[in-house]
């Protein structure tokens, strides 16, 4: 087997049908399904087990997390590669393929990307790719732009571990995510720790998934912005070299005062403030951690300069054009 694909699952019974299903096409036959449980207790296992029977399963007693789980995924894994998938996608017949085929013809990358679309609104992406601003607060390259925007491969940032590739050694190397994080920002720090260790990412188009975007977290948005602004500092103090923190704090500081706005017009600076202390009370650890990160970094800190993105204010406006695009037509 030269790939396990590992699906995570917490609660989701109703998406796993699609997810299962779109395995069982995959014109790619030499892989292995591996579905972590997260404690569930809608009976997905049970289900699994009757429905998919040629699904392994790692049934968890307790939810780890995004990133706990996975990395007990990984653990298992005996593959030298492994695929991770969420529960709530479709992966388009030839995704498995062209990701495995793209690793045979970049021996230079470690990681590569899919092109990830809307569930509902397949004409439109959700990730190219993931990017990191200045600013800090990772985002979804080309989110809700015209899919055919994004057709040519290209080394990007990092993935997004909704539908990715990763060396199985790789994974292994970095001490897989970072399970303080629980879940949101988890990739982001794994592509920002793999580039800074040298790793390269190669952004695959043809690699596409439809995805039901946040299918989990919105059961609870408060819990997706806490975890969200505390994780983002963690991101930022964790990993950023300290030329490069000193030369970007005044649009961090700028775009922290934007976020502190938006989140009381949307009666929710409570829980964004909850996140800033979380963090802050948080930061012995993550300063332990940082000693390891710089340790480990081979690149120089122009070369993660250059990984970047810049412009980062028409990144978001873009964002928001394309939302308003995006939105379905009566």
């Amino acid at each position: 087997m030269q790939c396990t694909v590992v699906v995570l699952n917490w609660n989701g019974r109703e998406h796993l049908p699609d997810c299962l299903k779109s395995l069982r096409r995959q014109t790619f036959r030499d892989f292995i399904v591996l579905l972590v449980d997260n404690g569930s207790t809608d009976g997905s296992s049970e289900w699994t087990r009757r429905q998919f029977p040629e699904v392994a399963l790692l049934a968890l007693d307790r939810n780890l997390g995004f990133a706990g789980a996975n990395n007990r995924a990984v653990d298992s894994c005996r593959t030298p590669w492994t695929a991770l998938l969420n529960n709530d996608t479709e992966a388009d017949p030839a995704w498995l393929e062209s990701l495995m085929n793209a690793a045979a013809r970049h021996p230079e990358a470690s990681f590569f990307a899919s092109q990830i679309r809307l569930f509902d609104r397949r004409d439109f992406l959700d990730s190219a790719g993931d990017g990191l601003p200045i600013a800090g607060a990772a985002f979804k390259v080309g989110h809700l732009q015209p899919a055919g925007s994004y057709c040519e491969a290209r080394y990007v940032f990092g993935a997004s571990a909704a539908a990715a590739l990763y060396q199985t050694s790789m994974l292994r190397e970095l001490g897989g995510f970072d399970e303080d994080f629980f879940c949101i920002y988890e990739d982001a720090d794994l592509n920002l720790r793999a580039q800074m260790a040298g790793y390269k990412c190669l952004y695959v188009p043809e690699a596409v998934v439809y995805h039901k975007v946040n299918a989990s977290l919105a059961r609870d948005p408060t819990q997706a912005v806490f975890y969200g602004q505390r994780n983002g500092e963690w991101l930022i103090w964790k990993n950023i070299p300290s030329p490069l923190l000193w030369k970007y704090l005044p649009w961090r500081i700028f775009y922290l005062l934007v976020s502190a706005l938006y989140f009381t017009g949307r009666a929710e600076l409570g829980t964004f403030l909850r996140a800033k202390w979380a963090a802050w009370k948080g930061r012995e650890a993550v300063l332990r951690k940082r000693r390891h990160v710089q340790q480990r970094k081979k690149v120089s800190n122009q070369y993660l300069d250059s990984l970047l993105e810049h412009r980062w204010l028409q990144t978001r406006l873009a964002g928001k054009w394309g939302e308003a695009k995006a939105k379905p037509r009566n």
